[in-house]
C-alpha cells in the first residue's frame, strides 16, 4: 500500500518558567503563561514560512487544500482537547476523526493515501512551530519532499491554558488525488491499488508513476539545508521523536542534503563536512544516513551531519559535500548564518557564577552546555524578573526596572547569582 507517513512528534522546550516571591521560609510558586495566539494569523503565518524556505531552496511552493487543511485543524484541536502530542488518534476519546493522517484526510474528503504529517506542540506562534520542525531532521525531510505539491495547517490552543496549543501540517500530493477522482482503472496491463479510500480502485502503474513524479521534476536534483545564504539559522539541536541522535540531549543543527530521486537512480556521498568561519579543520559530527539512522527513517537519498556540540552564535559556517554522479565526482560548497542575539549575549559557564547586569537593558544569557546532556531544566526566579526562553540553553532577561534588586535564578544543578546595577 502507498501510505507516506511520518510518525514523529518535535519536542518543545522541556523547562517551565517559574516565579515566586519568598515568604519566610515559604516559597510561592507560580507557572508562567504565554500569550494567547490569534490562531487563524498563525495558521497562515506557519503555511507561508513553509513555502518561503521552499521557494530559498528553489522548490515548487505548496498550495492550499481545503481538505488538507481540515484534517489538520480537527488533529490539532483532538491534540489540545486531549493534551497529546501524537500522530494517531484513538477512538473514543473527544475530537476523534481517524486514527492515522490519511484516515482523517478520509474524513476531511481528501481521496490519496499519500498523505504526511508534520506536528508541533507547545509553540507560542507558527515561526517557533516551523523553526523547530526544520531543526528536527525527520520532520525537516518531510517539509522537503520533492513528491508533494499541496498542504493544509491546523492551529489550535487551549483558552485557560495558553501553553496546550499545536500546529499540524498535512501534506499530500494533488496528481495522486485527481486520479482518484477517476473511474477505476479496468484495461489490461498493470495497475496499482490500495492508494485511494477505496482500497479496491485501481490505478494504470503507468499514470501512478507519472503522478508521483509531478512535482519532482520541477525541484533540484539536490536539496541543501540550511540554503545558501541563510541566516538565523538556530545554533542547536534538542530530541525528537523518535530521536535521530539519543545519545545526546543538545548538539549543532544539522546541515542535510536530499538527493531527488526523479533524477538519482543511486547516490555514493563521498563526504559531508562542515567548517566554522575560515578554519579547515572540520566541525566534529556524525553524518546519519540510511545505514545508520537508529530509526530507519532516512530513504538511500536523505543524509544529515549533526555537529556534536552547538554551533556557536552569529558566526558563518561553510558546508561542502561531494558525491558520484553518473561516475563523476561532483563537489559543492555554500554558507549559512546562525542566529545574532538581538541583546548583549552573556556566556555562563560554570555551574554557579556571578554576573552583572545594568538596570533597564535586556540581555541573552548563554548557559554553555558542560556536555551533550547538559540543558536547562525548570527555571526559578523572582516574580518582578521577565524571563523567557530562546532556547534550551538560553534565556532571554526583559530590560528591569528601578525596583529590580539583585536576585538568584536556579535551574537543576545550574545557580546563577546576578547583581543589578544602574
Amino acid at each position: 500500500m502507498m501510505q507516506y507517513k511520518r510518525y514523529m512528534t518535535t519536542l518543545m522546550l522541556s523547562g517551565t518558567l517559574l516565579y515566586g516571591g519568598f515568604f519566610g521560609s515559604e516559597q510561592k510558586v507560580v507557572v508562567r503563561t504565554q500569550p494567547a495566539m490569534d490562531v487563524a494569523y498563525e495558521k497562515h503565518e506557519a503555511f507561508s514560512l513553509v513555502n518561503e524556505v521552499r521557494e530559498a531552496l528553489g522548490m515548487n511552493t505548496l498550495m492550499p487544500n481545503k481538505s488538507l487543511a481540515l484534517a489538520a485543524q480537527s488533529h490539532a484541536e483532538y491534540l489540545v482537547k486531549n493534551r497529546s502530542s501524537a500522530h494517531t488518534e484513538v477512538e473514543g476519546l473527544p475530537g476523534f476523526t481517524g486514527v492515522h493522517p490519511y484516515e482523517r484526510a478520509f474524513h476531511a474528503g481528501y481521496l490519496s493515501t499519500f498523505v504526511t504529517e508534520n506536528l508541533s506542540t507547545q509553540n507560542k506562534d507558527a515561526k517557533s512551530s516551523v523553526d523547530g520542525l526544520f531543526s528536527a531532521i525527520y520532520h525537516r525531510f518531510g517539509f522537503l519532499d520533492v513528491g508533494i505539491d499541496e498542504m493544509g495547517v491546523g492551529a489550535a490552543q487551549q483558552y485557560t491554558d495558553t501553553k496546550n496549543s499545536a500546529f499540524v501540517y498535512e501534506m499530500g500530493n494533488s496528481e495522486l488525488n485527481a486520479l482518484c477522482r477517476e473511474p477505476s482503472f479496468q484495461g489490461s496491463g498493470r495497475y496499482i491499488y490500495h492508494v485511494c479510500k477505496d482500497p479496491l480502485y485501481r490505478i494504470a502503474s503507468k499514470r501512478f508513476e507519472k503522478a508521483q513524479n509531478s512535482s519532482k521534476w520541477m525541484n533540484p536534483k539536490v536539496i541543501l539545508y540550511p540554503y545558501e545564504g541563510q541566516s538565523g539559522v538556530p545554533p542547536a539541536f534538542y530530541e525528537e521523536v523518535p530521536d535521530p541522535l539519543p545519545d545526546y540531549e543538545v548538539s549543532g543543527f544539522p546541515v542535510s542534503v536530499t538527493f531527488n530521486d526523479y533524477f538519482f537512480h543511486k547516490v555514493k556521498l563521498r563526504s559531508f563536512s562542515l567548517f566554522q568561519g575560515s578554519s579547515t579543520k572540520p566541525v566534529p559530527a556524525r553524518l546519519l544516513s540510511k545505514q545508520n539512522d537508529p530509526n530507519g527513517r532516512f530513504s538511500r537519498f536523505e543524509f544529515a551531519l549533526f555537529p556534536l556540540e552547538r554551533l556557536a552564535y552569529d558566526t558563518k559556517y561553510r558546508a561542502q559535500i561531494s558525491y558520484i554522479y553518473k561516475g563523476r565526482e561532483v563537489s559543492k560548497s555554500w554558507h549559512f548564518h546562525t542566529k545574532k542575539p538581538l541583546e548583549k549575549l552573556i556566556y555562563i559557564r560554570k555551574k554557579e557564577a556571578t554576573i552583572t547586569l545594568t538596570r533597564g537593558r535586556g540581555y541573552w544569557l548563554y548557559f554553555v552546555p558542560m556536555d551533550g546532556h547538559d540543558t536547562l531544566s525548570d527555571i526559578l526566579f523572582p516574580e518582578d524578573i521577565d524571563i523567557a526562553f530562546i532556547d534550551n540553553n538560553t534565556l532571554r532577561i526583559s530590560p528591569m526596572g528601578e525596583k529590580s534588586n539583585d536576585f538568584t535564578l536556579r535551574s537543576g544543578k545550574r545557580t546563577l547569582h546576578v547583581k543589578v546595577v544602574d
